[in-house]
């Protein structure tokens, strides 16, 4: 309960706009007891960030594994990872507001985690010959997670419809035609 309203409360307002007392308040319990268990706000927050992470990285290996032609394989990952990052919308949200204050972007690690797929397909294009050999596949890779986390972004609230699959084949086109010889 305490961490749905901190991750409310996070994704919403963001680290520095975030109110303990307002966590408290949603979660049920006083202030004191969430500084006892986290700490700090801090604290709070980085258990947040945590629980996104685990949270996606049990999705990105739940997917399906990659099988078929190199251009198949990135469609499918960038498919897969639309739909990972869809139904992540506060991972969303908390990618786009502004680094921790630590230092570190704290979501690298799950970002990195889902573009894992779209990476090993762009390296499997380039062993066969159907993708250039000098486009580095992690640049492609983190390209393609900016692209999806900040489509989502974009269009994410009350009154947007879920991005059509459409979109992500329309990504995976541009990827595919840009890695061609």
């Amino acid at each position: 309960m305490i961490l749905a309203a901190a991750t409310d409360e996070f994704s919403a307002h963001g680290l520095a706009g975030a109110r303990v007392e307002r966590i408290a308040r949603q979660a049920g319990v006083n202030k004191q007891l969430l500084f006892y268990y986290f700490g700090s706000k801090v604290g709070l927050h980085r258990a947040v960030v945590d629980g996104l992470i685990e949270h996606a990285k049990a999705k990105g290996e739940d997917a399906p594994t990659n099988a078929g032609p190199a251009d198949t394989r990135l469609r499918q990952a960038i498919l897969g990872l639309l739909q990972t990052l869809d139904g992540q919308p506060h991972l969303v949200r908390l990618c786009t507001q502004l680094a921790d204050p630590r230092g570190g972007r704290p979501f690298q690690q799950a970002l990195t985690f889902l573009a894992e797929p779209v990476r090993r397909a762009v390296l499997a294009g380039q062993r066969i010959g159907l993708f250039r050999d000098d486009a580095d596949p992690d640049y492609v890779a983190d390209l393609a997670v900016s692209a999806v986390v900040g489509h989502l972004a974009a269009s994410s609230g009350p009154d947007v419809a879920k991005p059509p699959a459409a979109w992500g084949d329309a990504l995976a086109d541009l990827l595919i035609r840009g890695l061609a010889w």
